[in-house]
């Protein structure tokens, strides 16, 4: 079906200065700060004995890349010493003791289905130490269970060799690089200077062979992007041919992240109309050279883990992307990791790497907040996952997992989508809320409106408010560790 011309009156209509991205809800700036390692303690050894056949997706921070790239707002180090990665893996092994006592002092067996190294970049790390790391990670759960492993790629700090020891001897199966964009200009406005030819030398015949999926971060909103750049680089990645294709937008914050600002050194960024002709061009581009859509900010190749999740309706939108394997029950270590245990609770780490050390010097997990949820908070988490995942709402789920009519308990929402419904955003029936092909890119605004936390009535000034207390209440409990 051809997609319908993009409305620049819809556009600047639903236009919203601050914008959600839903990868968790409630999102993390309402979390209760109260919240410490006695209480994820507690969530684990609830929570784990009585989902033991639910699969956890096992995350790992490795805050550290060599060169700071201008639009990033990850938790990071820049740095070229890499005794500083050592000293940061001596205290990421003493967190996972910390876990590992724990859960073996309670008798509580992870059961480990995706393992995901993120960062900052994992490459920075040696091959010695990539081994080590897995080999630490298998004492503390059953690697034979691991069906999935990927590692988050520098395409410019590895090389094919490199990646046929990451399969070979440490077992990913999935690789993620961070292409962002291929046109030079670009690049050299964000500092990434990373030309297709880089792909092309790397991902040769074996590597395919060895990863079931190749997946590539395409970052839209950068400084430079136009119509044109974007078509280019759709053009190249079509021709390298990676399994899946995520999208996100550019999250331009310099209140968290100051050098960002030096994007703007040649003219102003991609404003939210020139986002959607943006986003508009990689639909037409990638649709019609076979990728399917398969999510908000997702495309997949027909034969790809993605798409057959997607079919199945085993895909889940989360913290670390579209993923495959239904809901993603997560549990992450290392600084600013996230863990989030079904349908009940969320935590995280410190940021700070100096805090996170001193956290577990004192033999504390390094938990800074994080929330058990309401089962409000749950039934708007699996709306606005639904959404995200797969650009609808069914109503039966909610009927049989929350015992509820999601039409008499979404009354105040749905009639909230009425002006949507006007503008062919959104269509209802019996069995769900469904996103038309116009709608499709309107998937956050539509979220939106279940957010009890950050309504569409919720003004930019409120919302700014929000994230200011919520940084203020950061530094008050970090200033008193």
């Amino acid at each position: 079906m051809k997609k319908p011309t993009l409305d620049a009156n819809l556009i600047k209509k639903y236009h919203q200065d601050i914008v959600f991205n839903y990868a968790e809800y409630p999102t993390c700036d309402h979390w209760d700060f109260s919240f410490n390692d006695e209480d994820y303690k507690k969530a684990l050894i609830e929570w784990i004995p009585q989902n033991p056949d639910k699969k956890i997706f096992f995350y790992v921070h490795i805050p550290f890349c060599e060169q700071l790239c201008w639009f990033c707002t990850c938790s990071k180090i820049i740095t070229k010493d890499y005794n500083k990665v050592k000293e940061y893996l001596v205290y990421l092994y003493k967190e996972i003791d910390i876990l590992f006592n724990y859960l073996n002092e309670n008798n509580i067996k992870l059961n480990v289905g995706t393992v995901f190294f993120g960062g900052g970049s994992p490459t920075i790390l040696n091959r010695e130490d990539l081994k080590e790391l897995v080999d630490k990670l298998k004492q503390l759960f059953d690697w034979s269970n691991v069906e999935n492993f990927t590692v988050e790629s520098d395409p410019r700090r590895v090389d094919e060799d490199r990646l046929i020891y990451n399969a070979e001897i440490c077992g990913a199966n999935r690789i993620s690089f961070g292409m962002q964009d291929f046109d030079e200009n670009v690049q050299r406005k964000v500092n990434r200077i990373q030309p297709a030819s880089l792909f092309e030398n790397i991902l040769t015949k074996k590597v395919r062979k060895l990863y079931s999926e190749i997946a590539f971060d395409f970052l839209i909103g950068l400084p430079g992007q136009n119509t044109n750049t974007i078509s280019s680089t759709c053009d190249k990645i079509i021709q390298l041919q990676p399994t899946l294709v995520q999208l996100s937008l550019l999250a331009y914050k310099p209140w968290v992240a100051k050098y960002q600002i030096k994007m703007l050194a040649e003219g102003p960024l991609p404003d939210f109309l020139e986002r959607k002709e943006l986003l508009e061009v990689i639909h037409q581009k990638l649709s019609k050279a076979g990728y399917i859509r398969t999510g908000f900010e997702c495309y997949s190749l027909p034969n790809s883990p993605m798409t057959k999740a997607y079919n199945d309706g085993t895909a889940h939108y989360g913290a670390s992307g579209h993923q495959t394997g239904g809901k993603v029950n997560f549990i992450g270590v290392g600084s600013s990791s996230k863990s989030n245990l079904g349908d009940d609770y969320y935590a995280q780490n410190v940021y700070d790497v100096s805090k996170y050390k001193k956290f577990l010097d004192n033999k504390k997990l390094p938990i800074f907040r994080g929330m058990k949820l309401s089962k409000d908070d749950q039934i708007r988490q699996h709306a606005t996952q639904q959404f995200k995942s797969y650009l609808k709402m069914d109503f039966k789920p909610l009927e049989d997992n929350f015992k509820i009519d999601p039409k008499e308990y979404f009354a105040e929402e749905i009639n909230e989508l009425d002006e949507m419904i006007k503008d062919g955003l959104v269509q209802i029936n019996e069995f769900g809320i469904f996103l038309t092909e116009i709608g499709k890119d309107f998937s956050q605004n539509i979220s939106n409106v279940f957010d009890k936390y950050d309504p569409p009535s919720k003004s930019y000034a409120d919302r700014l408010k929000t994230i200011q207390e919520a940084k203020a209440s950061q530094s008050k409990v970090l200033g008193e560790i």
